[in-house]
């Protein structure tokens, strides 16, 4: 027992590093997956249940009790004692049809946990991201503080050469400030890509070791993401919900036809001669009752066939919305990378002026725009990255 429960606290310890291995681990460990396929065998048991007829009724009993001879059974000829039988015959397919339905009902969770593996799948790789990118901010941060280690008197002594040239320094110093806060900003946003993960999946990771590849939906066709959404699980899921609405029709039909009990029964008496009886029941009227069920049941198909449209809707507009999303989104990042492209002409000009007395104060404001623009880029791709990955769920993949 003990090595089971040491084999159990390392698999929830487990350095799942890559992607891959992550979501894998994530689904393995999710309680609400767990959860449902315990809901999914309860479902199954019951469709096996619907398809049994009710329980035979035993009936044994005496007719006739007399007050002054209990155990006499010859002073009336209504005194017997009997044993009857009886057990009810449905005249329709209502049976099979409430087993099929529970089959429907087993195919909506099913869905359900295919669409919550999604689910997992997306935080996960959202995390990947959001720590990879907080390290790439993290190395962009750390160049820059790095650089910015000159000494202070060497833009002393430059002083009165460049005006304002000590000011500027302290300035610098205090941007420097800021930049180790959002240094320190980017480690909790590690730390929190790792709590998301044990969230989700029960399971602690150690490093993020893989980068989320990028997938450009802007180089698809609309019309190519729009069919995919037809195979998403949401979709499906919305689909099995109308399934199972439009099976309560057909239950509720089948139970307007009321149900045959033949009940069969042996009289014993002891002076006279032993008889059996057969007798047949059946409803009288049903005061509309299964008409009014199945009237419920049509409002119900109607409301199931709506929401169907309804999430379709949804998805595909969310899906316009993300691709919208992403196209200006790399606009803007064209136009931070040209605007790099230019920074750096721009500095290694400054570099090369201070040989012959260029401002040393300049080619830091210059080093100063060069991390700006890295850290947009950076904080660019994350939003980029991250509507992907919206996109990727929307429509319905794993990986």
């Amino acid at each position: 027992m003990k090595k089971l429960y040491t084999i159990f606290i390392l698999s929830l310890s487990l350095e799942a590093q890559t992607l891959h291995e992550t979501i894998e681990y994530s689904i393995q460990h999710n309680y609400q997956l767990q959860i449902l396929e315990e809901e999914a065998s309860i479902v199954h048991e019951q469709k096996e249940i619907e398809s049994f007829w009710e329980n035979p009724i035993l009936k044994v009993g005496i007719n006739d009790i007399q007050g002054n001879h209990p155990l006499s059974r010859n002073l009336e000829s209504m005194q017997n004692q009997y044993v009857t039988l009886s057990q009810t015959i449905p005249l329709s397919n209502k049976l099979e049809v409430a087993s099929q339905l529970e089959n429907e009902k087993k195919r909506v969770i099913e869905l359900r946990a295919i669409s919550l593996k999604v689910d997992i799948a997306s935080v996960v790789r959202g995390a990947f991201i959001e720590a990879n990118n907080a390290k790439k901010t993290l190395t962009i941060l750390d160049d820059y503080i790095s650089f910015l280690k000159t000494p202070l008197q060497l833009l002393i002594n430059l002083s009165s050469v460049e005006k304002n040239s000590v000011d500027k320094y302290i300035k610098t110093q205090l941007l420097q400030k800021s930049y180790q806060l959002q240094r320190e900003s980017a480690i909790q946003r590690i730390k929190i890509a790792k709590e998301k993960i044990e969230l989700v999946g029960n399971i602690k990771i150690d490093t993020f070791s893989d980068e989320v590849l990028a997938r450009d939906y802007t180089k698809e066709s609309l019309n190519s993401l729009l069919n995919r959404v037809e195979q998403t699980p949401k979709l499906a899921i919305a689909t099995a919900l109308k399934d199972v609405a439009n099976q309560g029709v057909v239950l509720a039909q089948e139970k307007e036809q009321a149900d045959l009990t033949i009940t069969a029964g042996y009289y014993q008496r002891f002076d006279r001669n032993d008889y059996i009886s057969l007798g047949i029941s059946y409803p009288l009227y049903t005061h509309g009752k299964e008409k009014r069920q199945r009237v419920q049941a049509m409002k119900r198909s109607n409301i199931q066939a709506l929401s169907y449209k309804q999430v379709k809707v949804e998805i595909e507009q969310q899906l316009k919305i993300a691709l919208h999303e992403l196209e200006a989104l790399h606009q803007e990042l064209k136009i931070l990378e040209e605007s790099r492209v230019k920074i750096l002409q721009l500095i290694a000009n400054a570099k090369s002026e201070l040989s012959v007395g260029g401002s040393l104060v300049r080619y830091y404001e210059l080093f100063t725009k060069k991390t700006d623009n890295a850290l947009a880029i950076n904080k660019k791709r994350l939003s980029i990255a991250l509507i992907e990955n919206q996109i990727t769920k929307f429509l319905g993949e794993i990986e």
